[in-house]
């Protein structure tokens, strides 16, 4: 089983590898995928963090002499890289964004997620993932999907806090771009057997729905609301949808963490 998952999470990154080359090459010849100027589009700049770690994991897969120390330079700078970006669009947007220019920067949603890949990537070149209570590994995979989350919410209910900068309607978490980091973090998880949720679910089928119904609550919640509450976007940016999603994800995650606690207790 083991091995079947790594060969579809190596497919996946292949995919991504592939996507990412196409995204990125599509910009340089200045004809990006999906471009739009009213909308979130897919930056340059992820285009490049998707493709640096894929290619990461690839060569250290396949290339066994390959360096060690290249993959923590590498996703340093990616997720340095991120850092900076936020800042950047934090500290004074008005001058970092230009509207007319060709160039998009990421996002902020965008920038957070990836900088959760890199900061786990990067743990797991430094050791395997520990068998305890505190699953900081599967913490930061669970949370570079929460940007996407909030994302998603904007597209469905064209939102424009979550879906996209008001200075500049290109910066944002486009579709495409949602579909990358899906994809990527499902090959994490497959690549990954040592996670603790692999051995929650692995506890039978009651665990297995216990954590579906979790996890699909994060989304369906906030949804459920809007849909039923009809929001109007012209009151306010956000509204109770905001803190239902994070209500989901912290039930989520502190299931998962008192469910270790529990297995660390049995353990000993």
């Amino acid at each position: 089983m083991e091995k079947r998952f790594l060969k579809w999470a190596e497919i996946l990154d292949f995919i991504i590898l592939f996507g990412s080359t196409i995204t990125l090459l599509a910009w340089i010849f200045g004809a990006p995928i999906l471009y739009r100027t009213d909308g979130p589009v897919l930056s340059i700049f992820t285009s490049i963090s998707l493709l640096v770690i894929v290619c990461l994991r690839i060569a250290t897969r396949h290339f066994h002499l390959w360096p060690f120390t290249a993959n923590l330079a590498f996703l340093m700078i990616v997720g340095g890289g991120n850092i900076s970006s936020i800042l950047m669009l934090l500290s004074a947007p008005a001058v970092h964004i230009n509207p007319k220019s060709s160039l998009v920067m990421t996002s902020i949603f965008t920038s957070c997620g990836l900088i959760f890949f890199s900061f786990y990537e990067i743990l797991l070149y430094l050791r395997r993932t520990p068998n305890r209570f505190w699953i900081l590994d599967d913490i930061l995979i669970h949370l570079a999907l929460v940007p996407g989350g909030l994302s998603l919410l904007g597209h469905l209910f064209q939102n424009p806090t979550y879906l996209s900068m008001s200075i500049d309607p290109r910066v944002g978490v486009s579709l495409l771009e949602m579909g990358f980091m899906a994809l990527l973090a499902l090959s994490t998880i497959l690549a990954n057997p040592h996670l603790f949720l692999w051995k929650f679910l692995k506890g039978g089928l009651a665990n297995q729905m216990t954590f579906l119904g979790l996890f699909t609550n994060q989304y369906i919640a906030p949804i459920l609301y809007l849909w039923i509450a009809g929001v109007s976007w012209e009151a306010g940016s956000f509204g109770p949808e905001l803190f239902i999603f994070f209500a989901g994800v912290i039930a989520t995650l502190g299931f998962l963490l008192f469910q270790a606690k529990l297995e660390e207790g049995r353990s000993t």
